[in-house]
């Protein structure tokens, strides 16, 4: 099976920017164990212009996704805990619904995986093929940054709906170590 790191295409210039977000919630806080002290449903402020994408698959500064991309993840991982975020441009009048998933972590990063110096992200992905077992999308963990990863079932169906935004890279993987 092929795995893909999901997140917002790199081709989009311009995606709704979260303003004090951060204010709202923890980050270490999104995990299956803690998800309960995130709220349900959140709103927050952002900053946008009449050129901004608002894409189906935001990655930075936290990982959520539209409406239509979390009807596909409930179709293969319908455990999944959701949280909701509606995002406000004052400014511009707009408003747009987006969801926060807390996926299952899971500690699949090979030992040739490659870090920066202080270990929050991964420069070179390799992913333990063993460790996977049979999860269709999930969060690497051990990382302080979230990377989001899919197996092909998902991202061909993420894919077949035309999400805007969405950018998948194929991750190397080792059958086993």
């Amino acid at each position: 099976m092929k795995y893909f790191l999901i997140e917002t295409s790199p081709k989009i210039a311009k995606i709704p920017m979260l303003m004090r977000w951060y204010e709202k919630f923890d980050v270490r806080d999104i995990h299956v164990k803690s998800a309960y002290k995130i709220p349900n449903r959140e709103l927050i402020l952002i900053r946008s212009d009449l050129e901004t994408v608002y894409t189906d698959i935001i990655s930075r500064p936290v990982f959520l996704m539209s409406e239509k991309a979390k009807d596909v993840v409930h179709m293969y991982e319908p455990n999944t805990i959701w949280k909701e975020f509606v995002l406000l441009d004052k400014d511009n009048a707009r408003v747009a619904r987006y969801f926060l998933p807390v996926f299952e972590e899971i500690d699949c990063l090979s030992k040739y995986s490659v870090f920066n110096l202080d270990h929050s992200e991964i420069k070179k992905m390799v992913l333990n093929r063993s460790k996977i077992k049979d999860s269709s999308i999930f969060q690497v963990s051990g990382v302080n940054k979230q990377y989001i990863i899919g197996n092909l079932d998902i991202v061909e169906s993420l894919l077949k709906r035309n999400m805007v935004g969405v950018g998948i890279t194929e991750v190397v993987w080792e059958e086993a170590e």
